[in-house]
């Protein structure tokens, strides 16, 4: 299908080997006689079926989906989103739906399911750690995040070989980054700088401190100043718009202008919330920066050179997150790394140069 040009479902160019694993073993495109049927639903739904057809199966109530939510810290405070949790239910629990039949030659649905049985599958990308995932490399032509990627080994089937890949190039092949990098070689290369930076303590205590001092001095104005003034922004807004409502309800005021009083004022509403929000953001993401700072000197930067080597990629995925890392990797396999903090020959900025065997 890629050969000939077809896209997914989705419009996509690449198709997933899973996918076509999972439409072959569909009963839906599976034709299923009237006698196999009866065993699969109630007398009632068999009752209203050609007995002379035959149709697919579609398999409903196969999963559970249970939700829970999770609170991440960044950049824009505090932010919530739902973790989605799919197990599998029993088999008795599963109820058939009959479908027309896809017109797919019975034979052919066996040969194929006979060819993919013996099929080994390729290790799932979760069963490794990426510890430069979650936006921490990224694509340095388009920007995009390089997405994880296993693949089993041609002349060794027993080996697996991990990579990263810049995922809008996957997708649609709208970067010309093509190149899949060796998830092994590049982290090592990643961890290399931090991990020296680590071993100098001081260096990285000034580094850090003078980003924060940097930050704050951003800042526009006094932020309790300036967040009493968007309260009384507040304040007033409402005040006006309880002043209006009671002209129109006297009829000194009309429908008309009524409505583009009141429109003004949500839009100043809109505004002094919105800032009011990104002023609290803003002093919980400086209040996380300098924990985060404590955090990181006090676990990390006092480490023997032995300790720090037997970090798990977990823990060095932490560490990134502690530090803001941005690594921005080329097709011919030039990292880029900058942090949020320092300047001159500083993590900010600083690039390696390396060719990615």
């Amino acid at each position: 299908m890629e050969a000939k040009g077809l896209p997914t479902p989705g419009g996509r160019r690449h198709w997933s080997q899973m996918f076509v694993r999972s439409v072959v073993l569909d009963d839906v495109y599976r034709p299923h006689t009237n006698e196999e049927l009866n065993a699969l639903v109630s007398p009632e739904v068999a009752s209203q079926l050609d007995p002379y057809r035959s149709y697919g199966v579609y398999w409903y109530n196969t999963r559970r989906n249970t939700y829970r939510q999770v609170v991440e810290g960044g950049l824009n405070g505090r932010t919530y989103r739902k973790v989605r949790k799919v197990t599998k239910r029993p088999r008795e629990e599963w109820i058939a739906i009959p479908v027309p039949d896809p017109g797919v030659p019975r034979e052919w649905v066996d040969t194929a399911r006979g060819v993919v049985e013996g099929n080994r599958r390729a290790p799932s990308t979760n069963r490794r750690f990426w510890e430069l995932s979650g936006g921490v490399l990224r694509c340095a032509h388009c920007g995009g995040k390089m997405r994880p990627k296993s693949s089993l080994g041609r002349r060794t089937p027993e080996a697996t070989y991990f990579y990263y890949r810049c995922g809008p190039q996957w997708d649609n092949g709208s970067c010309p980054h093509n190149k899949q990098h060796r998830a092994e070689d590049t982290e090592r290369r990643v961890w290399a700088l931090v991990r020296r930076l680590l071993s100098d303590p001081e260096r990285l205590r000034a580094d850090l401190e003078r980003m924060i001092e940097m930050e704050r001095a951003a800042t526009r104005a006094d932020p309790d100043q300036e967040a009493k003034a968007w309260h009384s922004k507040l304040a007033e807004a409402e005040r006006k718009r309880s002043g209006y409502l009671d002209l129109a309800a006297e009829g000194i005021m009309g429908r008309d202008e009524l409505l583009e009083k009141l429109s003004a004022l949500e839009e100043v509403r809109k505004t002094a919330e919105g800032e009011l929000e990104a002023l609290r953001r803003r002093q919980e993401w400086l209040g996380g920066l300098e924990r985060d700072t404590d955090a990181l000197l006090e676990s990390y930067a006092q480490m023997t050179p032995e300790a720090l080597d037997s970090l798990t990629p977990e823990e060095r995925h932490h560490v990134y997150g502690m530090l803001g890392l941005k690594a921005m990797i080329k097709m011919d396999g030039t990292l880029e790394v900058s942090g949020t903090f320092g300047d001159g020959d500083a993590l900010c900025g600083m690039e390696m140069r390396y060719s990615t065997p």
